[in-house]
């Protein structure tokens, strides 16, 4: 620092010579062209003033006039090279140009002073324009938080921590950039203490005054959200906490707008939970009732005609009873895994299990409510071994299945296979039916989706399956998909894993 100023001032000092020696140069030019003296002296004004635009220093313009005075009096006032003055005009002359110099150093340093504050506010205006501007495109506590740190530094050189109240773990969540090393120097406890007392503490306080560090509540309206921690390592200007307070008021309207956007996003989950749970209510009314029905039905009347029916027919009505009491027990396991998967509780079983075992079982599951299809298993001629939860993915086999069945001719043909492709387990059930509409490609794996055709008293299901589906594949980290058949015939559904 002392070496800068010892440079600035001679910098200044060697501006001030070469002016005030241009000007003794052209003065001298222009009494070779007989212009009178008192009309030179008008040249060293305008060398003074050139020095105060340079130096931007009142003091270095009232010396400069004073130099003017002793260099226009020697070289130019008779006597000649003497600083006597023979005609007292001169002195008038002299003592004016010395009054008018001074006075225009004077406004001078004003307007230029003038000029600077005009420049530092235009700056600070177009640095709040930015900030406010980038606020706008901010989402997200965090990040809001470090880019208000940054801010700080990058447009004042100031280090600052900012806490804030995290109502999961009541406690005051710290964020800093770690490549600010004053930054470690915060106290955490000042810190607790200011959000418990809502007042400000620390450097220039009646508590902990000596720090280095202020800490402030940062407060929304009469709800203190947590607390901003300033460095004053060097002492801020009023300019500084004015850029200070401004900034930290932009930061709580983003905050303000990041709460009201969570308040909102709460509101929609709210409204979409309420409206899967009617959704879910008013399926389940049916679809639970219409195989209870049949259940309790085709039981009644086999118990009243026992010894009316053979065997065959009793055989029929225990197939029949038999069917529907597998589709409630997938039904509920559907059920869970739904409420599971929405409370983040689906957890993962997963060991090495032999694909032919799975595809097996999912058959054998699907076996008595295929009807008149036909399914067919094409299995891999070598054992394979499979990392998987194999109940879930049975589940997710046998949600294909059904799904082919329910939405295919009586008649139709469905097929499970196996394949590695690219290193990845991939299991396919594809169906000749008519395929999957257009309209509900890109929403077919949502919950409560339904074919348009599907009446509701001849078909099974909520639309629970695909949805659930996927969610089981992804969170084996694997991928799920569906579309036509090349040939224009059916639907393949399938997922790797």
């Amino acid at each position: 620092m002392k070496n800068k100023n010892i440079t600035t001032l001679l910098r200044h000092f060697f501006i001030t010579t070469a002016i005030i020696f241009i000007c003794t140069l052209v003065s001298l030019f222009f009494v070779e062209l007989h212009i009178r003296t008192e009309n030179i002296i008008m040249i060293y004004l305008l060398g003074v003033l050139f020095i105060v635009i340079e130096t931007k220093q009142l003091v270095w313009g009232i010396a400069s006039s004073f130099i003017s005075i002793i260099t226009f009096n020697y070289c130019f006032t008779q006597p000649l090279y003497s600083l006597h003055i023979h005609d007292p005009n001169y002195i008038i002359t002299i003592i004016i140009f010395l009054i008018v110099s001074i006075i225009t150093n004077i406004l001078m340093g004003k307007l230029q002073k003038h000029a600077a504050i005009a420049h530092y506010n235009e700056q600070q205006t177009l640095a709040f324009y930015e900030i406010s501007k980038s606020f706008l495109n901010l989402s997200g506590i965090q990040t809001i938080f470090m880019h208000t740190i940054h801010a700080l530094y990058e447009y004042q050189n100031i280090i600052s921590v900012l806490y804030y109240y995290d109502e999961k773990s009541k406690q005051l969540q710290r964020y800093q950039d770690d490549a600010m090393p004053l930054a470690l120097h915060v106290v955490d406890e000042l810190a607790t203490w200011c959000y418990k007392h809502q007042k400000a503490c620390g450097h220039a306080t009646a508590i902990n005054g000596s720090e280095q560090w202020s800490y402030h509540p940062l407060c929304h309206g009469e709800e203190i959200l947590g607390v901003y921690a300033i460095s004053h390592t060097p002492e801020l200007t009023k300019e500084n906490e004015l850029f200070i307070h401004t900034l930290i008021a932009q930061m709580v309207m983003a905050l303000e707008r990041e709460q009201l956007y969570a308040q909102q996003e709460q509101s929609r989950i709210a409204i979409e939970k309420e409206k899967l749970r009617n959704n879910l209510l008013r399926s389940l009314s049916h679809d639970l009732r219409t195989p209870l029905t049949n259940i309790a039905g085709s039981s009644a009347v086999l118990l009243e005609n026992d010894d009316v029916f053979d065997s065959e027919m009793k055989k029929k009505l225990m197939k029949s009873i038999s069917s529907d009491a597998q589709w409630l027990t997938q039904l509920v396991e559907n059920l869970l895994n739904m409420t599971r998967i929405q409370d983040g509780r689906l957890l993962l079983s997963k060991r090495c299990e032999v694909v032919d075992d799975i595809i097996c079982e999912a058959l054998q599951r699907c076996e008595s409510r295929k009807g008149s299809h036909t399914i067919s298993a094409h299995l891999p001629e070598t054992i394979q071994l499979v990392n998987m939860d194999g109940q879930l993915i049975i589940q997710v086999l046998v949600n294909f299945i059904d799904n082919a069945i329910k939405h295919t001719q009586p008649t139709s043909h469905i097929d499970i296979s196996f394949t590695q492709k690219k290193g990845k387990a991939c299991f396919e059930v594809s169906d000749d039916g008519n395929g999957i509409p257009d309209n509900m490609i890109d929403t077919l794996f949502d919950s409560f989706v339904t074919t348009k055709s599907e009446r509701s008293d001849a078909k099974r299901g909520v639309g629970l399956g695909l949805s659930i589906s996927k969610a089981i594949i992804e969170a084996h980290g694997g991928t799920i998909y569906a579309h036509n058949r090349a040939d224009g015939h059916g639907a393949i559904f399938g997922f790797y894993l």
